[in-house]
């Protein structure tokens, strides 16, 4: 049992170092690493959507401790991201899982390398102009919020591989996309693990517990650390994180 509590604090701990620097991989790592090492697919994504509630919250109020306006896009992402992740919850048993691995994989894959390869972006010293560019996007990013909760609450994976991923590509500074996807992701999680606990019932603590625990060390860590990443380290380091998930699943590690 022991040996399985820190398993558990181990994944937790990794995935939640990751997610704080980047938003990315919570659900792309700790729900296939959770399943291999034998806990229940639907354990696995009930627990992993029930820590990002919380580890989600604390890693965004970080990010906005360090710089108030990592936040400015979190609206129309967290009213998208909502909706999508509700919806995603109810439709998930209906959808083919492989198809829909395949899919996710695939899109991380090509967006993790397209934003390696571009360096445009929204400079965080343009001030008033780049607040104004942000309200310019704000249909994007609500459609990306869709998407990328739709996925999240499908399969629990896909918020940050896919939304995070695609808020950077479009241009949004990636310090900017990571506060205010965390914040979101707490109300996107929210929703699904909602939805899952009126299907399936509450996640067992010994699964649950010792993965928010770690995970929210691991989340702090991750902020403090990001917080050293100039804009192009940021960008490359998130492109980095997703081109990898994306292999991982392409792959076909069975999650």
């Amino acid at each position: 049992m022991t040996d399985s509590l820190l398993v558990i604090a181990c994944i937790g701990m990794i995935s939640g170092w990751i997610t704080g620097a980047s938003a990315v991989a919570w659900g792309a790592l700790s729900v296939p690493l959770l399943i291999l090492v034998g806990v229940e697919p639907l354990t696995a994504i009930s627990s992993s959507l029930g820590a990002s509630v919380f580890l989600s919250l604390f890693g965004g109020w970080t990010h906005w401790h360090y710089d108030h306006s990592r936040l400015a896009p979190l609206l129309p992402l967290l009213v998208g991201g909502v909706g999508g992740a509700f919806l995603g919850s109810f439709l998930s048993p209906a959808l083919p899982a492989q198809t829909l691995r395949a899919l996710i994989g695939a899109t991380t894959l090509i967006i993790g390398l397209l934003m390696l390869l571009r360096r445009n972006g929204i400079s965080a010293e343009s001030g008033a102009k780049g607040l104004m560019k942000l309200r310019e996007k704000r249909a994007t990013i609500f459609g990306i919020g869709v998407i990328a909760g739709f996925f999240a609450g499908a399969i629990g994976a896909g918020w940050g591989t896919i939304g995070v991923a695609l808020l950077v590509w479009t241009g949004i500074p990636a310090h900017t996309v990571v506060g205010s996807s965390l914040l979101a992701r707490s109300l996107v999680a929210l929703a699904a693990s909602g939805s899952y606990t009126l299907q399936t019932g509450l996640p067992p603590v010994d699964v649950f517990l010792p993965l928010l625990v770690a995970g929210g060390a691991g989340v702090y860590l991750g902020v403090r650390s990001s917080n050293g990443f100039s804009p192009l380290t940021m960008r490359k380091f998130i492109g980095g994180v997703v081109a990898i998930v994306g292999v991982v699943a392409v792959v076909g590690i069975p999650w």
